[in-house]
């Protein structure tokens, strides 16, 4: 695990206007392994840069910045004064969607789940796409096919084992579901690789992102 033979890091995209800002958080697991070259977290806030925030700016109106990427390493529970690093990439950059429908109230948002080979809320996971979802994006209730083929655009940008990782080396760099509960616990695993993604047809309802 990264704790232990490399870091567990946590990279931020973060999109604001005005009073009102949306985050999105992935965790990886950079496993260095023994006498091979390690991995380097900016190459992660780099690949974020370059495939996946361009994706996501189109889902937001030009009102609206997407920050820099941030890549951090986790606190560990069971070190929490240990020193940390932190990466970032880019500059700040418009929301490139030109969307003109009615905006849907901000709780509506698409969920993508997010499965591991483990069984449990611990291991399996959810991501609430950021962006300014529409009355174009919707019918019935449901995501429209080509609003869902966007979010497919943007998941399958996320970097994924292999996609990282030093060349000629055995080092592993995972996105994975990072249960702090487990880690707290000093339980294994609490780093599970995400082997499989599931983007949801229907809106769903995140209530605290209520900012309109």
């Amino acid at each position: 695990m990264g704790f232990e033979n490399g870091k567990l890091v946590r990279v931020t995209l973060r999109a604001s206007s005005g009073t009102q800002e949306q985050v999105n958080t992935f965790h990886y697991d950079l496993e260095d392994g023994q006498d091979t070259t390690a991995n380097d977290p900016q190459s992660l806030a780099d690949a974020f840069r370059d495939d996946v925030r361009p994706q996501i700016a189109t889902l937001f109106r030009p009102s609206w910045t997407l920050d820099p990427v941030v890549v951090v390493e986790e606190k560990d529970p069971l070190a929490p004064l240990a020193a940390r690093g932190s990466w970032n990439s880019g500059a700040a950059i418009a929301g490139t969607g030109a969307g003109s429908a009615e905006l849907l109230p901000s709780f509506v948002s698409p969920v993508v789940a997010l499965k591991s080979d483990h069984i449990g809320r611990r291991f399996n996971g959810r991501l609430w796409l950021m962006g300014n979802p529409d009355e174009g994006w919707q019918n019935g209730g449901g995501w429209t096919a080509s609003i869902l083929a966007a979010f497919a655009t943007i998941v399958n940008a996320i970097p994924k084992e292999p996609d990282l990782g030093p060349p000629l080396s055995n080092a592993t760099a995972k996105w994975c579901v990072y249960s702090r509960t487990q880690r707290a616990a000093n339980l294994d695993p609490y780093a599970s690789a995400i082997t499989s993604t599931i983007i949801r047809p229907v809106a769903h309802s995140l209530r605290r992102r209520a900012t309109y």
